[in-house]
């Protein structure tokens, strides 16, 4: 699956408005969405997405006498095993690294939104940190790190805990 969501704007918008949208959207609701988008090149475009593979549709609805396919993004492109990764070539690496910050780019969008809208103060925060550390040192700070997120993600829900999303990329 060849692509680069990033090299067409086109693609990219389309990509984030059907991220965390299973049951799909169709042309005409993605268009209302997508409003500085021609409907022309919408169409165009999503076909040529479902033609790479990026798109699947999910289903089909009825709007009066016309029926619109509904399409969704085709995740099971973007999920892969350790052993998949690691015999990966750079260029599905770079597809399957798009597809997360996608992810965490819509997702930080909607928590943007839901802070205007409820006016609340946005919370989110981001770091970088380059770290001089030995391969030992360095093994030892992954474990660590991941020991913690898996303490915190065992945590039982309750009435008062929300959903968080935490991002965290390394590049040893």
């Amino acid at each position: 699956m060849e692509f680069d969501l990033f090299k067409n704007q086109v693609r990219f918008k389309i990509a984030l408005e059907l991220i965390n949208i299973e049951e799909g959207l169709s042309i005409m609701q993605l268009n209302k969405l997508l409003k500085e988008v021609p409907q022309a090149t919408l169409y165009r475009q999503v076909n040529s997405m479902v033609d790479d593979q990026l798109l699947k549709v999910v289903g089909n609805q009825r709007i009066g006498k016309v029926e619109e396919k509904l399409y969704a993004l085709n995740t099971a492109g973007y999920k892969i095993s350790e052993e998949d990764w690691n015999s990966a070539s750079y260029t599905q690496k770079i597809n399957f690294v798009t597809y997360y910050f996608m992810y965490i780019l819509q997702n930080y969008k909607n928590y943007h939104e839901t802070s205007i809208a409820e006016n609340f103060q946005d919370q989110s925060t981001f770091s970088l940190v380059k770290m001089d550390l030995t391969d030992e040192a360095f093994n030892e700070f992954q474990l660590e790190l991941s020991s913690l997120l898996e303490k915190y993600y065992k945590v039982p829900k309750s009435e008062e805990s929300k959903d968080r999303t935490v991002s965290v990329v390394i590049i040893p």
